[in-house]
């Protein structure tokens, strides 16, 4: 029988919308399919920190702290319970270092797919003066 899927949630981070993000990991954790993908709870702290949770909580560093090992041929978060890379990550991180292209240029180096935009879509939104002028230049 072939295993589900993990999924990575990736979730808190260091910006001013930490408790944001927290909010958006619950919705995402209660509404994924679990008879479908394995989620795996990534807390990271204000300190910038990242935890294995076996929960969303805002005491993300309750959980178990991780290191990543930065390899594309064998990327990994490494914890005293051996290997937990993901299948795939879905960032729940809003704002800076979430939202702007930075996890996403992370996991895109390690060779880690992730749910949504890229490095680029992301990076763009997030800069509204650069998104102003990309829509204007394209008569939108």
């Amino acid at each position: 029988m072939k295993s589900k899927p993990t999924v990575g949630i990736v979730y808190g981070g260091r910006s001013v919308e930490h408790q944001v993000s927290i909010r958006s990991a619950e919705n995402v954790f209660n509404n994924i399919n679990k008879d479908l993908f394995q989620p795996i709870l990534i807390g990271i702290d204000q300190g910038g920190d990242w935890y294995l949770t076996s929960e969303v909580s805002a005491n993300i560093n309750e959980g178990e702290k991780l290191d990543l090992k930065l390899s594309v041929s064998e990327p990994q978060l490494n914890s005293a319970l051996g290997s937990k890379t993901p299948d795939i990550i879905f960032p729940v991180l809003h704002g800076t270092g979430g939202e702007d292209g930075s996890i996403q240029g992370l996991l895109e180096v390690v060779n880690l797919p992730c749910v949504g935009s890229g490095v680029l879509g992301s990076s763009i939104s997030m800069n509204k003066l650069i998104s102003k002028q990309l829509l204007i230049n394209a008569g939108i």
